[in-house]
């Protein structure tokens, strides 16, 4: 069986070794990352889209599918009934 210090030497040694792994891992992911990111064009400034200009999108996207009522669906707020006893 090995000594103490041995085994607390081969812990250390065995940390390292998972430690430089993991470093170089993460450093190769970087690089891979950075050049498919150089490599990425921007998109052309002339997009077309669906919505007619000077309206803002909608940030009800629960409503456009029909899911729930829009809060714009009303024209006018109702008024407050109040209850008398």
């Amino acid at each position: 069986m090995a000594r103490p210090a041995q085994s607390a030497v081969q812990r250390i040694q065995v940390g390292l070794l998972g430690l430089l792994a993991v470093l170089l891992f993460v450093s190769i992911a970087n690089m891979i990352l950075d050049r498919a990111g150089s490599n990425v064009q921007p998109a052309p400034a002339s997009v077309v889209t669906d919505e007619p200009e000077g309206q803002a999108p909608k940030d009800e996207p629960l409503a456009e599918l029909g899911v729930t009522p829009s809060v714009g669906a009303e024209e006018e707020p109702k008024p407050a009934q109040r209850v008398t006893n």
